[in-house]
């Protein structure tokens, strides 16, 4: 009866003003249905990037985007630096190029981004020490610049370099640290540093146990790169990838 009555009046509308039927209670619940089932999924989605620390940020992130961090100290400018790196003697004795490798590679990094920058060259900073017959340890910095023609000086003092694993000694997992101080010497003496700071490292980046496998040398020259470019990088403006290991 309903559905020729509908039909009766479908033929008596003009054209184009056909009556549309009712929804049906089951469409209503449908969509509602569909429309929990999308708020269920937002919450959800919202609810693990909360408790895993934004890891879901993380995943979604560019491998390649970057940011751009300023440098810590920016006035080098034209001047002439010496890299002078201080080590103890039971490093020395186990590490007898650690002070040549760490301030090549510093100074490596240095010279590539700070183009009107001059550095004293390594070897003659090696010269100083080892064979002036001078006490260069206590001298000033005032001293050592006159010594090297400088006009500052970047002093490294390594706390800390092994490729040893503290735990587990077998294992090779590579660790450097060290004070970072730069001292300006003309045109008048400046006692205090215009930069005083601390990198620690270990290599490879984020290990928690080390390696068996890699080569002793191998290990410690890239442990001695990574700890330079982090040291350099105070000094000039840089851009650092936005998606690192998570767990740095």
């Amino acid at each position: 009866m309903l559905k020729k009555e509908y039909g009766k009046l479908n033929r008596r509308l003009p054209e184009g003003n056909l009556l549309v039927r009712p929804s049906s209670p089951s469409s209503h619940k449908n969509n509602s249905n569909g429309q929990l089932t999308k708020f269920a999924v937002f919450a959800l989605l919202c609810c693990i990037s909360l408790s895993s620390g934004c890891q879901l940020g993380y995943f979604l992130t560019d491998p390649d985007a970057t940011k751009k961090v300023p440098a810590d100290y920016n006035k080098i400018g034209g001047r002439r630096v010496a890299v002078v790196v201080w080590a103890d003697r039971s490093t020395l004795d186990e590490y007898a190029n650690a002070r040549r490798q760490v301030a090549r590679s510093i100074i490596h990094y240095m010279r590539k981004n700070l183009e009107k920058a001059q550095f004293v060259p390594e070897t003659k900073v090696n010269a100083l020490q080892t064979r002036s017959g001078l006490d260069w340890e206590a001298m000033s910095n005032g001293e050592i610049a006159k010594e090297l023609g400088c006009d500052m000086i970047l002093r490294i003092d390594l706390l800390d370099f092994t490729t040893r694993a503290s735990d587990t000694p077998q294992l090779r997992k590579a660790r450097i640290a060290g004070n970072i101080r730069m001292y300006e010497s003309r045109p008048v003496e400046n006692l205090d540093a215009v930069y005083d700071g601390d990198i620690k490292i270990t290599y490879p980046p984020g290990s928690i146990h080390g390696t068996q496998d890699e080569d002793e040398a191998d290990l410690l020259h890239a442990a001695v790169e990574y700890f330079a470019e982090m040291a350099a990088r105070k000094f000039y403006d840089h851009e650092v990838k936005l998606k690192g290991p998570p767990s740095e």
